[in-house]
């Protein structure tokens, strides 16, 4: 019984050491791993991969972006470049990620300008979302002009949204009439009206019900008139 009972106890001394042991070797190596990917050099960050632009350059994002070469990948601030390069007039989203073992990867998707205004004197361009984000040396081709009125500038704010909404509707919808646009004009947000060649004008009033207004005016553009009223689509007018 004594001999049996001290091999139980040196069993039992030899497993409590061994899950000591394991416990010991574990920790030392999440140690070894922490910093290896927090606080070595061997996972630093030696190149920045753009991708996505279009008439930006890769340079010019890296610059905006401060990636932060040389620092352990696991340590950079991802949130933090995103908000840098978000910053430029000309990006509307950016997403940014770390392609291990050393590169950060900046996806971004630049703003696309649907119209155009003369801005103080100065051409500018105008996305889908009413942002003036960009200048041009001459008009733009492909392009329809914006004419925004009013003083208040929430207001024109406004209108420059709507009718900005509007002018991507068309471009996406591509009516059989686009190749006629010549300009977007609006007041407020709910007083868009569209210029046609020789003069013609199309009152479309909001942004809402694009698709029916598109429908009414097939027809009633066949119809001769200097004027055509779709602000209200089921009760649609013209004038002459």
């Amino acid at each position: 019984m004594s001999d049996r009972f001290t091999q139980r106890r040196l069993e039992f001394r030899r497993q409590r050491w061994f899950r000591i042991l394991v416990a010991v070797l574990a920790l030392v190596l999440i140690g070894l791993v922490v910093w290896l990917i927090w606080f070595s050099s061997a996972l630093t960050v030696r190149s920045v991969d753009v991708s996505g632009q279009t008439t930006l350059e890769a340079k010019q994002i890296e610059k905006a972006a401060e990636v932060p070469i040389g620092t352990p990948l696991a340590r950079v601030d991802l949130a933090a470049i995103e908000s840098r390069v978000q910053q430029m007039p000309r990006i509307r989203t950016a997403e940014v990620s770390r392609s291990w073992p050393h590169t950060i990867s900046i996806e971004v998707e630049e703003r696309t300008a649907v119209m155009w205004a003369t801005i103080e004197g100065k051409i500018h361009g105008i996305d889908r979302f009413g942002v003036d984000y960009r200048t041009y040396s001459k008009k733009p081709d492909g392009l329809v002009e914006a004419k925004i009125s009013g003083t208040d500038a929430e207001v024109r704010l406004e209108a420059t949204r709507a009718a900005a909404d509007v002018a991507h509707f068309l471009r996406t919808q591509k009516p059989t009439w686009i190749g006629d646009l010549r300009s977007v004009t609006a007041q407020t947000q709910d007083s868009v009206s569209l210029q046609l060649s020789k003069g013609r004008t199309i009152v479309w009033g909001s942004t809402a019900n694009g698709e029916r207004k598109l429908d009414v005016l097939k027809t009633l553009l066949t119809i001769k008139a200097s004027g055509y009223d779709v602000s209200a689509p089921d009760q649609p007018t013209t004038k002459k």
